[in-house]
């Protein structure tokens, strides 16, 4: 992973080409992720969100890109959950070794696939596991379960872990916090709300957690797609399918992500160790766990799954 300065001022520069991009209608997804997470994160640091405005407001202004880039290099080094979502979507992580299973495709905090055995059935995932579904209320996923818009940014910082989630001997990192996207829905691609919270435990090991609520199941979906776009070389992990769509890598001995699409909801788990002690079965429980809050969340339930 970058390092905290280079970090920095690769998110720095994300919220200035969005704000070009804003202007020009020409942003991605990614790139709006990236901002929203940035802005999440600051909202709890004094003058934080004032410092993101400012580089969005004057985006050539050297004084305020590096008011910015200081404060985002002082939370990155406190919190590295954070730094790991932050990089998982600004910096593709570099592979240690060639890989021996399929290559999967660069996600962001959220969205990739678990399906290793079958190339058709990696290419089913990619493509959509489920027909096209509406937006006019909650509807059936034909599971029983519904696929429901939330617009209530409360709603999607209930799907983000507490500790009360979390296993024994976690302890929070950074508390849930959510940011809803009050800009037109095409500038917000399709995005209604991000919400995230961070943990870490007595091992050293940290979580870090990200939702993404989207206006539609269509817009989940191209989500989805956009964060596996770009090639990444990384080893896929076989944990249990999540979701309509979902995926999990390795891209070291100490660091593993999931994501999954449920509904219209796009979720994403870190799990990274300080040496290698980093667990597939950990990673594996807490993917499990934000994604069923993200479907109790469209069944009109409280968020209760707890990682075990």
């Amino acid at each position: 992973m970058a390092g905290g300065v280079e970090l920095a001022a690769a998110a720095v520069d994300a919220v200035a080409r969005a704000a070009g991009a804003a202007v020009s209608g020409a942003g991605g997804a990614v790139g709006t992720m990236a901002v929203e997470l940035v802005r999440g994160r600051l909202s709890g640091v004094r003058q934080g969100v004032e410092t993101v405005s400012a580089v969005e407001q004057a985006p050539d202004d050297p004084d305020a890109r590096a008011r910015l880039r200081e404060k985002l290099a002082e939370v990155l080094a406190e919190d590295p959950a954070f730094a790991a979502h932050l990089a998982s979507l600004l910096v593709p992580p570099v592979p240690t070794a060639p890989p021996t299973s399929p290559t999967i495709r660069k996600g962001g905090p959220i969205a990739r696939l678990v399906l290793v055995v079958v190339a058709v059935v990696l290419a089913l995932a990619i493509y959509g596991l489920s027909g096209p579904v509406g937006d006019d209320g909650p509807l059936s996923d034909g599971s029983g379960h519904k696929v429901t818009v939330l617009k209530d940014p409360e709603a999607v910082k209930a799907i983000t872990p507490d500790l009360h989630s979390m296993p024994a001997g976690w302890t929070i990192r950074s508390e849930p916090a959510v940011t809803a996207c009050d800009e037109s829905p095409d500038k917000c691609q399709g995005i209604l709300s991000l919400a995230q919270s961070s943990f870490r435990n007595q091992s050293d090991q940290s979580a870090g957690f990200g939702v993404a609520a989207c206006a539609s199941a269509a817009d989940a979906r191209r989500i989805y797609r956009e964060m596996i776009r770009e090639d990444l070389g990384g080893k896929l992990l076989s944990i249990p399918a999540l979701g309509q769509e979902s995926s999990a890598v390795e891209f070291s001995a100490g660091e593993g992500q999931a994501y999954a699409r449920v509904g219209t909801v796009v979720v994403y788990v870190s799990e990274r160790g300080s040496n290698d002690d980093y667990e597939v079965r950990t990673l594996e429980s807490l993917a499990q766990m934000i994604a069923t809050r993200a479907q109790q969340a469209q069944d009109g339930e409280k968020p209760n799954a707890r990682a075990r």
